[in-house]
């Protein structure tokens, strides 16, 4: 895990120790798909790279170090391409609401088997929640404070949520590790690893495994079965954001797809 936004989001600057992260592992990728002699690489740049004021310093080490050329995408494509990428994998009969959590953004996207109505990227993901508004809590977290971070993201996209509840939608896809782990920790904890269960999950079952993550420190959060250890920082971060759209949104559950 790369994390390139890690320590940016407060002051919009990349990080020179998750830039190290980030060429090492590019320049990986570059020589693993030549090994299989690609002929042609793309390579996109998501929320962390598009908000830097360094962007131009990253995109050159990324071009000098791993002999790549990187373009920056909007927030828009980024939902587009998401759209794409899981919609394809799956057997669609009318509108479906498409959820990515990223670590700075967080993806919607209205869409059917034919394309798509409605894109939209939130200024919200994971890490960047974390930092803003949980940065430091290692400790367990209150509900108090679990319902104060609830209340800002749902005030700060109200509208998003009221355009999206002018679709007729019965079903939701959720895509990214931090919905695949919350996934995971319902499945193990819940239904003692019933594989059934990671297909789907239930907005009160997700509500259940947000309560048992917040009454935990950061340390006892890692030993959670069906947790990645290297999640546990931020996944409360991404739980608020799951939690409000679920919840905003009257969705009963959610179907993990392992695209993107």
């Amino acid at each position: 895990m790369i994390r390139l936004g890690e320590g940016e989001f407060t002051d919009n600057t990349l990080k020179q120790e998750a830039m190290d992260r980030a060429v090492e592992v590019c320049r990986t990728f570059e020589v693993m798909a030549r090994s299989f002699k690609a002929e042609k690489i793309i390579v996109v740049a998501t929320s962390a790279t598009r908000d830097a004021r360094n962007q131009n310093e990253f995109l050159h080490r990324l071009k000098r170090e791993a002999g790549i050329d990187v373009h920056v995408i909007s927030g828009k494509e980024e939902a587009r391409l998401i759209y794409l990428g899981v919609s394809s994998g799956i057997n669609l009969s009318g509108n479906a609401l498409f959820i990515d959590i990223g670590g700075g953004s967080t993806e919607l996207v209205i869409g059917d088997e034919k394309g798509y109505q409605f894109l939209d990227s939130l200024k919200l993901g994971a890490i960047r929640l974390t930092m803003l508004h949980l940065d430091g809590h290692e400790g367990t977290i209150s509900g108090k404070r679990y319902q104060e971070v609830q209340a800002f993201v749902r005030n700060k996209y109200i509208r998003t949520f009221q355009s999206l509840r002018k679709f007729n939608t019965e079903r939701a896809f959720g895509s990214s590790g931090t919905i695949q782990s919350l996934a995971e920790v319902s499945c193990q904890v819940i239904y003692g690893g019933d594989p059934e269960k990671r297909k789907t999950m239930r907005l009160k079952d997700l509500k259940q495994v947000i309560e048992l993550l917040c009454s935990l420190t950061m340390k006892e959060r890692q030993n959670v079965p069906g947790m990645n250890p290297k999640r546990a920082d931020i996944i409360i971060g991404g739980a608020v954001i799951l939690d409000t759209i679920l919840s905003e949104l009257k969705f009963p559950e959610i179907e993990v797809s392992d695209r993107s």
